[in-house]
């Protein structure tokens, strides 16, 4: 306060001055001007004194005199003003103070006073306005500064927000914080070529910070630069191993990969740290599940799952890890606990047909899906998996509806796509079994198994073998180690009388194929046959008929051969 009274003391000397100094410099001093001042003068330092008692009345009513005498001093304004404040009118206040900047649009006393009354009235775009005149005249002011950068936080306006702290680090320099703080706020505002200069910056000032080396990988990130972005989290890991965020992007980027290994890498020193850690093991387990490698997958799994009541997502996974690894009966049991606790849970019934069905218990599985689809009476995916389970037990007519009505709720389902033509073949509808194959064909132009049963079924019927050959060199095209897919093409190959051209497509199928079926077996014997090499159709044939024992037909082949 002694401060302010000094410099509204001073203020008074100076019109005082003004209008009393040597008349040494004037010819003819105008006197009747000077006594007009002197009389401001006077009142203003009565109103001085007043304010300086906390009458702030009669220190306005000194004011408004000295008012009636100098209308152009701006200091006057800027005093009503303040006594206008102390007695909480903040709207007079304004209207003061934006007379006193008419008269000294610079003037920062009137300024800032103009500045707190827009924050008393919670006038914040103004008082941005008028912190930003003050920051044009003063560079330094730092009150004024941090009052607009709050005033922006206030509005979320992180723009307004960074453009303060630009000018900042432009006034003092580089300062770690402050980069830190613009970088990350151009990063939520996705000004991502903004905020790479400043992160840049700050591995300049430390190149050993594993933040900076996170928030230039998120940039990466967000420029769809992941193999980059990569490479970044993976040096903020190095640097911290506790950096989390570091350490979940690259769990998202390399599941997206589905590259396990390097999953079961990044959560191994975790493990390492604490071998119970809960998510770790999770993702280890699901690493290991999609490698084919169950013993290790059940091994971090299991002991997750000794709780009284474990969770459902652990158990579906547990499932899942038992059914690929061939033990349907312990994936059933999961399902089925699963399905106690939740009733409702779609997959957990869909995997449960699944286990059945690998159990040779399709009626029950068909059982299941029926439970199910009283559930989920609309869901495509069910009926379509109900339509494979009736064609797997031959109850076509069955079938042909379960598939018509994923159809109609799923018209692209590739089951009931490639499932509906191979009953209408087995029932032999022939021409609804080609409608049926072109439709789906035009649906799925690149649908590999499409292309490839339908060039079969040709094949098997002897017709439009050229158009069933263009069909079967796409499929193979697509999965040029599939083995079926290999059959085919030399199946049809050998239907055209080119068994020459044949030989390495069947040739390929069997020894690609781990568990070759009879029917490729007598395809490769009967194309050797065809070439007359008897002694290898014989091996051929013998194996088939070893997977096949009742296969009549090949039987006579074989004894005709001997």
């Amino acid at each position: 306060m002694k401060k302010k009274i000094l410099h509204l003391l001073l203020s008074a000397l100076f019109i005082l001055l003004t209008a009393c100094g040597s008349t040494a410099h004037l010819k003819k001093p105008p006197v009747q001007h000077n006594a007009l001042q002197l009389k401001a003068r006077d009142y203003y330092l009565n109103g001085i004194f007043k304010q300086q008692d906390g009458d702030y009345n009669e220190a306005l009513v000194a004011f408004y005199q000295a008012l009636q005498y100098d209308s152009s001093s701006a200091s006057i304004y800027n005093s009503i003003a303040e006594n206008h404040m102390k007695l909480a009118h903040f709207e007079s206040a304004k209207l003061y103070l934006h007379k006193s900047l008419l008269l000294q649009p610079e003037n920062i006393e009137a300024l800032e006073l103009l500045a707190e009354c827009d924050l008393r009235l919670d006038q914040d775009d103004q008082a941005i306005e008028s912190f930003r005149r003050i920051l044009k005249q003063n560079p330094y002011d730092e009150d004024a500064r941090q009052y607009l950068i709050l005033l922006y936080g206030k509005k979320g306006d992180e723009m307004g927000l960074a453009h303060q702290i630009e000018d900042q680090i432009k006034l003092y320099g580089p300062n770690k914080n402050l980069l830190v703080r613009l970088s990350e706020l151009y990063l939520r505002e996705k000004q991502y070529d903004k905020a790479l200069p400043y992160l840049n910056n700050l591995l300049k000032i430390d190149s050993t910070s594993a933040h900076v080396h996170f928030l230039i990988g998120q940039v990466k990130d967000l420029k769809n630069q992941p193999e980059q972005a990569a490479a970044y989290y993976e040096q903020a890991l190095k640097l911290d191993p506790s950096q989390e965020g570091a350490r979940n992007r690259l769990t998202y980027y390399y599941r997206n990969k589905r590259d396990w290994q390097a999953i079961i890498r990044l959560y191994r020193p975790v493990l390492t740290a604490d071998s119970t850690t809960r998510g770790a093991r999770i993702l280890t387990a699901e690493a290991y599940y999609y490698l084919n490698k169950y013993n290790n997958a059940r091994r971090f799994l299991l002991p997750l799952l000794q709780t009284p009541k474990p969770d459902t997502s652990l158990m579906e996974l547990m499932g899942r890890i038992e059914l690929e690894g061939k033990r349907p009966e312990k994936a059933a049991w999961y399902f089925r606990k699963i399905l106690q606790q939740k009733q409702n849970n779609k997959t957990a019934w869909i995997f449960l047909s699944f286990s059945l069905s690998d159990m040779d218990s399709l009626e029950q599985a068909q059982k299941t899906y029926e439970q199910a689809l009283k559930l989920f009476p609309e869901d495509a995916g069910l009926w379509s998996f109900y339509g494979v389970n009736l064609q797997n037990q031959e109850l076509y007519n069955q079938a042909i509806l379960a598939f018509k009505k994923t159809l109609k709720l799923d018209s692209g389902n590739r089951n009931a796509l490639s499932g509906l033509p191979v009953v209408y073949e087995a029932l032999k509808l022939y021409s609804k079994c080609d409608s049926m194959y072109e439709v789906a064909i035009r649906r799925l132009p690149d649908n590999a198994l499409l292309l490839n049963n339908y060039s079969y079924s040709l094949s098997e019927r002897n017709i439009r073998l050229n158009d069933a050959l263009k069909m079967a060199k796409k499929a193979v095209t697509a999965e040029p180690d599939n083995a079926a897919y290999l059959d085919t093409i030399g199946w049809i190959y050998f239907k055209l009388g080119r068994f020459s051209k044949a030989v390495p497509y069947i040739q390929k199928a069997v020894d690609t194929n781990d568990g070759v079926s009879a029917v490729v077996l007598e395809h490769l014997g009967d194309v050797y046959a065809a070439l007359g090499k008897t002694d290898l159709a014989k091996i051929y044939w013998e194996k088939a008929i070893t997977l096949d024992p009742g296969n009549n037909p090949l039987r006579k082949k074989l004894e005709k051969i001997k």
